[in-house]
């Protein structure tokens, strides 16, 4: 071949080959093209928002089956976007799909939102990017080569002043394969799913009377020590976002929020729980909230916890304890009740006023203590039917849940100094008066007897007896009927030693014969009831802060004025003088005692500190299960300024330096819980270790949980203490 024909074949051939590589390299630049376009398809730039639809998948699988999409929502900064219940403002993102016959796509899925304040709303968004998963479903048989998946997205942006709804429409080009995961996608994907909240089978029921809503949530035993709690309500409008009080319970966490314009009528809810759990990890979970009852006892305890111990070895719960056994707890528990320092001074009138009847007909007597008895029996019945209903109602009160308001305990000091008064002889209802009956109602030893044992009730609530407060934390449990005859068995043993009294004569005759010794001791007995009623208006100051205090000892300085005027008015020749004084002392008292609560200022008594050489830490479920999960020995006490009992207990054996030296010894934590006041964790926690009432003493040794603790008794001295705390240490070792 001449050279140049060679050398324009050589030419040809290049060209040729060339030709081939323009044209590949021209199909390789097209197929990128097609992709990138069909990426930016799916990539919307709105005017405060970017938005893209994302697959987690690289292909739709051909043989069908399911595929993840996400919208992908970015708000520019200072702007966020909105939850499936957006709360008082804003719009939740939705998608209105066109897809293929065959196709079916799923709800969107999203993260759990964080609350944003908007003035005085509370909404609840996302000012981060986000992505909202949603499942596509794909049939089976797929032949064509790729398929487009297109959705008009609707959302609403909000910043601090303007809110502006926004649209886009976002498509997705797929090629048809295995339906494989892609691989640059995974990783954000498993970061989406991950701020899900999980989806549990926790037990959530709702109540709500009138305004007030209360939701209460069982917590399974790895979610112990969670904090920091908010409940997303998944529907709008069924509760009002401003106002959402948590409080920890045992087993769970009740909530307490404002009735919405939906609630009425509504049976169930989705919500999401969100919390820290112990190791400050946030989590989430979907819950199923339905209407239902006894709120409390579905935190409370019971189910899968195990029986408390005492400290000398396990014993069952109460629910588990006999009728029988019940009653006679009950009963030893009245009886010994009469010796605590609330009840003596009203036991020493009563016999008193026995001594006064006894040259007078047996029938009185005997009439006297029946009434007596009447009366603790009536207010006992009261008071625990009163009680059952409330926990009934979801209402986390106990024995004693009177004295955790302050207008009670006013008025309880107003009578104690009422009877004071009397008792020291400042007035008189009549010629002759020896009973603080005849103090409330005029009407002679009948109605005397009856009021007295009213008011001997009232005065017992800041006590509790041995073996009383086993008896009441089985009543609780029972049906209301068992219930009541429980707490009946408690009078029963109340009204037992006067009954005795006035129902045998030979122990009538052991008492003293009649005498001028009577009116000195009638009014030495003033003394304790000047004494109740210091120790009232100080429980007062400790609730409501000293200024209220002042007030309420401004109204009882105004009833001792009306009762002094009062006891004037008798015998006077200007009656009405002193019955226009008096009237206007009792309404000075009704005024002032009105006005009290309005006084409120900061409270209390701080009940960290110290207590002898205890240093004391106030009660919080974290602090205790965080001790716990340390392995930290704990004494865990809960008291009340207004019970006797505790204050007594706190004073003799927990204040005293044995305790303080064994305790430092072992370096066990002190955790009070304060009752003082209502706390709704504080009932729970009660309940939870069979009580309904203060003192309730605890000990934990190393390694100990929950349920494993050592039980004290109710009447403590320093080597009760001690000896309790040894039993239980040793237990923990020999079980270690």
């Amino acid at each position: 071949m001449p050279p140049l024909a060679a050398s324009l074949e050589g030419l040809t051939v290049n060209r040729t080959r060339q030709t081939a590589a323009v044209v590949a390299l021209t199909a390789l630049a097209a197929l990128a093209a097609a992709q990138s376009a069909a990426s930016a398809e799916a990539s919307v730039r709105t005017r405060y928002s970017q938005a893209a639809l994302v697959a987690e998948h690289a292909s739709l699988p051909a043989a069908g089956g399911t595929i993840t999409v996400g919208l992908r929502l970015e708000p520019d900064r200072g702007w966020h976007a909105y939850w499936t219940n957006p709360g008082d403002a804003g719009l939740p993102a939705t998608l209105r799909w066109t897809l293929p016959d065959g196709f079916a796509a799923g709800e969107l899925r999203y993260p759990t939102p964080h609350v944003i304040p908007f003035g005085d709303l509370v909404t609840y968004g996302f000012d981060e990017p986000i992505l909202l998963l949603v499942d596509i479903a794909v049939p089976a048989g797929l032949t064509a080569s790729s398929i487009a998946l297109a959705a008009k997205a609707r959302w609403v942006v909000c910043d601090d002043e303007l809110c502006v709804p926004e649209q886009a429409s976002l498509a997705l080009t797929l090629p048809v394969g295995d339906g494989g995961a892609h691989p640059d996608r995974t990783e954000a994907f498993a970061a989406a799913r991950a701020k899900l909240p999980a989806t549990v089978d926790w037990p959530a029921r709702f109540e709500h009377d009138g305004e007030d809503v209360r939701v209460a949530v069982r917590t399974p035993a790895t979610a112990s020590g969670m904090r920091d709690a908010y409940l997303f309500v998944g529907r709008k409008h069924l509760v009002r976002y401003a106002r959402q009080e948590a409080s920890f319970a045992p087993r769970g966490v009740v909530f307490a929020l404002r009735a919405g314009a939906r609630l009425r009528g509504v049976d169930a809810f989705p919500a999401v729980l969100a919390f820290q759990d112990s190791a400050g990890t946030q989590q989430a979970v979907w819950l199923d909230v339905r209407a239902g009852e006894d709120l409390t006892g579905l935190v409370a305890g019971g189910g899968d916890s195990a029986a408390a111990t005492t400290a000398t070895g396990a014993v069952a719960a109460p629910a588990g304890m006999a009728f029988g056994l019940a009653l006679l707890f009950a009963f030893l528990g009245g009886v010994i009740l009469n010796l605590m320092p609330c009840v003596f001074p009203i036991l020493s009138m009563k016999a008193l006023s026995l001594v006064g009847t006894a040259g007078d007909e047996r029938r009185a007597a005997k009439e006297s203590g029946l009434l007596y008895t009447a009366g603790i029996l009536v207010a006992f019945a009261t008071i625990g039917a009163l009680l059952l209903i409330l926990r009934a109602r979801g209402a986390q009160v106990g024995w004693g849940f009177h004295l955790q308001s302050a207008t009670v305990n006013l008025a309880l000091a107003l009578l104690m100094l009422a009877i004071a008064l009397n008792l020291a002889g400042v007035f008189e209802f009549g010629a002759r008066l020896t009973g603080v009956g005849t103090g409330l109602v005029a009407g002679g030893e009948r109605r005397q007897a009856f009021f007295t044992g009213l008011l001997a009730v009232l005065v017992a609530a800041p006590c509790t007896a041995p073996f009383m407060a086993t008896a009441l934390g089985y009543a609780v449990t029972q049906p209301a009927a068992v219930a009541v005859t429980v707490f009946l068995a408690l009078g029963l043993g109340l009204a037992f030693p006067y009954l005795l009294l006035s129902w045998v004569p030979a122990l009538g005759r052991a008492l003293p014969r009649p005498g001028p010794w009577m009116d000195t001791f009638r009014t030495v007995l003033a003394f304790p009831m000047f004494g109740a009623a210091v120790w009232l208006f100080w429980v007062i100051g400790n609730q409501l802060g000293a200024d209220a205090m002042a007030v309420g000892l401004s109204a009882g300085l105004a009833l001792a004025f009306a009762l002094w005027a009062f006891g004037r008015v008798f015998g006077n020749a200007r009656p009405w003088t002193w019955r226009t004084a008096a009237a206007v002392g009792f309404a000075a008292t009704l005024a002032l005692g009105w006005k009290m609560p309005d006084f409120e200022s900061a409270t209390g008594a701080d009940h960290s500190g110290t207590l002898g050489q205890l240093e004391l830490e106030p009660f919080t479920p974290e602090r205790v299960t965080g001790y716990l999960a340390a392995g930290e020995p704990l004494f865990l006490y809960f008291t009340a300024d207004w019970c006797v009992s505790c204050k007594v207990n706190e004073r003799v054996a927990l204040a005293s330096d044995a305790v303080g030296e064994a305790f430092r010894a072992r370096g066990v934590k002190v955790v009070e819980g304060d009752w003082t006041n209502e706390d709704a964790v504080i009932t729970a926690w009660l309940h939870r270790y069979g009580r309904v009432g203060v003192p309730l003493y605890l000990y934990f040794p190393r390694g100990a949980t929950l349920d494993t603790a050592a039980v004290l008794p109710q009447i403590l001295v320093p080597d009760v203490v001690i000896n309790a705390v040894d039993a239980a240490d040793a237990g923990a070792g020999t079980a270690a």
